[in-house]
């Protein structure tokens, strides 16, 4: 369950390291790349895995995977 919470984490660390680059560069064709729907999506699918981890962590936590 902590792999989905640690590539969730990861998925949004690369990409808020992408728009940290594109500031710092200053390419316009990064800048394509950061602004574009694959990384817009990849942000949902990093958001989700990152939520999905958690809610599992603390399901486990609270015992309700012993049922």
């Amino acid at each position: 369950m902590y792999y989905l919470l640690f590539i969730g984490a990861a998925l949004l660390g690369a990409i808020l390291a992408l728009f940290w680059l594109k500031d710092r560069l200053r390419s316009p064709r990064l800048a394509r790349v950061v602004y574009s729907e694959l990384v817009a999506r990849l942000a949902l699918v990093g958001a989700a895995l990152f939520i999905l981890g958690l809610l599992l962590i603390l399901s486990e936590l609270f015992g309700m995977s012993s049922m």
